[in-house]
C-alpha cells in the first residue's frame, strides 16, 4: 500500500518540460508500459519525492537520434553508468524495439545483476530478488542489454567499443568518475552522437556541474540544460 500510494502521487504529477520535449520530437513512450515499469523499478520508500521522468527523456531523445541516423547506423552502441534496478536501460531498449533498430546497451553498476538482495522496491515484499528477477517480465528488452559489474573506471578500461552512439551517465557523481566516463565516450563519438548527464545540480553534485562547465569550454559538444524540477537537471550534449 505504501508503494502504491507513492506511485499514485507521482504518476499524476505534471512535468510540463518533459511534455513539451515529447511534443517537439514526436516520440513518447507508452504511458501504461512506462508506469508499470516505474512501479516495479523506480518506486521506493524514502524521505524525498521520487522522480523517474528520465525514462521518458531517454526514450524520446534516443528515438529521435535513431530516426535522424537511420541510414548510417545498422547497429547502435549505447553506454550507461548507474544501472540501479535497470529502469533506464529498459526504457532505452524499448526505444530500440519500437524503432525496429539493432543495438546493444552496455550498462555498468557496482551492484551485480544476478545476486539476490533487498532493493527497496515492491518485489521485496514477495522475496529477496536479483535485478534479473525483478526484470524477468521484460524478456525482449533484456535481449538488448549487457549488464557489467564494477566501477565505471575499471569496467571501461576493459570495454573495447569502437563507437558510442548514445550515452546516459548516472553513476558515481564525483568529478573524477564523470570525467573518466566522458573521456572514454568523447574518444568514440562523431558529429551528432549524444551524451545525457543526469543530476547537474549545483551545491549537491558539483562534480557533475564542474565537468559540464569544462565540456562547454572545450566547444566540441552543443549542450542544453533541461531542468524538470528544483532537484533534477539534465545536460543534453550533442557532438559538434
Amino acid at each position: 500500500e505504501d508503494y502504491e500510494k507513492i506511485h499514485n502521487i507521482t504518476k499524476n504529477k505534471k512535468y510540463i518540460d518533459v511534455d513539451k520535449l515529447e511534443e517537439k520530437y514526436q516520440f513518447k513512450i507508452d504511458k501504461n508500459y512506462f508506469e508499470n515499469l516505474a512501479f516495479n523499478t523506480q518506486v521506493v520508500i524514502k524521505k524525498n519525492e521520487i522522480n523517474y521522468q528520465h525514462g521518458r527523456i531517454l526514450y524520446t531523445y534516443l528515438s529521435d537520434y535513431i530516426t535522424r541516423n537511420k541510414s548510417s547506423n545498422n547497429n547502435i552502441n549505447i553506454l550507461e553508468t548507474g544501472t540501479a534496478r535497470g529502469f533506464s536501460s529498459i526504457c532505452m531498449s524499448k526505444a530500440l524495439l519500437d524503432s525496429n533498430t539493432n543495438g546493444k546497451i552496455f550498462t555498468i553498476d557496482i551492484l551485480p545483476h544476478n545476486v539476490k538482495m533487498v532493493w527497496n522496491c515492491p518485489k521485496d515484499l514477495q522475496q529477496i530478488s536479483s535485478r534479473g528477477e525483478i526484470l524477468k517480465d521484460w524478456i525482449e528488452e533484456l535481449s538488448n542489454i549487457i549488464f557489467l559489474t564494477g566501477s565505471s573506471r575499471n569496467v571501461l578500461n576493459n570495454l573495447f567499443l569502437n563507437r558510442v552512439h548514445f550515452a546516459f551517465l548516472d553513476g558515481l557523481h564525483t568529478y573524477s568518475a564523470v570525467k573518466c566516463e566522458f573521456n572514454y565516450i568523447n574518444e568514440r563519438q562523431i558529429s551528432g552522437d549524444m551524451i545525457i548527464f543526469d543530476d547537474v545540480v549545483k551545491n549537491k553534485y558539483n562534480g557533475v556541474v564542474n565537468l559540464i562547465d569544462e565540456v562547454k569550454k572545450l566547444n566540441i559538444y552543443n549542450i542544453i540544460l533541461l531542468e524538470i524540477s528544483n532537484f533534477r537537471t539534465f545536460a543534453i550534449a550533442t557532438k559538434k
